[in-house]
């Protein structure tokens, strides 16, 4: 059996013993009990959004193992000096696909840069993969992006219970560093929110 399909088998029998329970005990606190007081509510509803961020957490964690998913940038940080909020989500991306991987960056509405969108597109195969969780729970996932001419470092750190990510991206074309913050979504689920991505130009 190859690696990716042992990691895929993996990922399935992780989902088919976790994912049910936390939908059961998610459809228990859904329900609104006749006669709930202002505390129970928020009680309920405090355990209600825990659930959640722990149903996310766990498939965020597979989407990584298989190696499929894609984190669409909610914040950008250029060189830990310039904040970038709410940027567009559709061109500013960091796609991986098993062995490829897309980091797409499109900041500047006034110029096309290099990808045509106003940023760039490195687009290559993953290579020096590592990923280990830390003593807090947190999911630690680096490899590098080796594209045409120009590779990338990428240091994914997803937060426990939850699918929040940190991204910290060291490029080789410039010394200029980058972070991106948003939600690490597999890449199927991602794709039938009807939520679009739009790759640009990469680098010939």
């Amino acid at each position: 059996m190859g690696k990716i399909m042992r990691i895929l088998v993996g990922a399935l029998l992780a989902m088919a013993i976790i994912l049910p329970a936390a939908a059961q005990e998610l459809q228990q606190v859904t329900g609104i009990p006749e006669n709930e007081t202002k505390e129970e509510r928020k009680a309920r509803e405090k355990k209600l959004e825990e659930l959640r961020d722990s149903i996310a957490f766990v498939e965020a964690k597979m989407a990584i193992d298989s190696s499929y998913f894609v984190i669409t940038a909610d914040r950008i940080m250029l060189d830990n000096r310039i904040n970038v909020m709410a940027p567009e989500s559709s061109t500013n991306f960091i796609l991986v696909q098993g062995d490829k991987a897309i980091v797409q960056l499109a900041l500047s509405k006034a110029h096309p840069g290099l990808n045509g969108l106003g940023g760039i597109t490195v687009d290559g195969t993953i290579g020096g993969r590592k990923i280990k969780t830390t003593k807090k729970g947190d999911i630690y996932y680096t490899f590098n992006v080796n594209g045409t001419g120009i590779s990338a470092q990428v240091t994914i750190t997803v937060y426990k219970n939850s699918n929040q990510s940190m991204v910290y991206i060291s490029p080789n074309f410039h010394s200029n560093t980058l972070t991106v913050y948003g939600p690490l979504i597999p890449y199927d689920h991602y794709g039938t929110r009807n939520n679009k991505i739009f790759k640009g130009r990469s680098i010939p």
